[in-house]
């Protein structure tokens, strides 16, 4: 009986694996035709980075700024009215799936492929910032980032970003 489950699980994950297989030069066709494609300058942001990214965004000029993408992403700390405002700090977990997903995978690769974005991310460790803080933190600079270079039609400049 569990052979029958681990080679239904194999099918499935051979299934998923040509479907990513086919969709990555399907993304590297499309890019360059949308306003996204200047962000694959950026170190760690291939095709299917910045195509997450541009899909879960939608219209590059819905959003008049880094700071409301990122907040539609759901990532900004959740803050509770009440007679006294409290911020704790915790994510609020609303906002696009996504796009939060998007925003941390972008994120992610700057951490480990974009040496200002690493030191960055060296000096919140250094300050006992735990990994899932320092990733949304990573997340929140790859959306300015990626907000200017959509806005500008600029290629990444990691002298702009130290």
């Amino acid at each position: 009986m569990p052979d029958r489950f681990w080679a239904a699980d194999l099918a499935l994950l051979t299934e998923l694996s040509a479907q990513i297989g086919a969709a990555e030069p399907e993304f590297a066709r499309l890019l360059p035709l949308s306003p996204f494609a200047t962000l694959t300058t950026t170190p760690g942001w291939g095709v299917v980075r910045a195509g997450n990214y541009g899909g879960a965004l939608g219209d590059p000029h819905r959003r008049p700024g880094p700071s409301q993408i990122y907040r539609a992403s759901g990532l900004s700390p959740a803050q509770y009215e009440s007679a006294v405002k409290r911020r704790d700090g915790s994510i609020s977990r609303e906002g696009s799936v996504a796009l939060r997903r998007a925003l941390i995978d972008l994120g992610m690769g700057l951490w480990f492929n974009d040496a200002p974005s690493r030191a960055y991310a060296a000096t919140l460790k250094t300050r006992g910032k735990k990994g899932g803080v320092i990733a949304c933190a990573m997340a929140h600079r790859a959306t300015r980032v990626a907000y200017a270079m959509v806005r500008d039609q600029a290629d990444y400049d990691p002298a702009r970003w130290k």
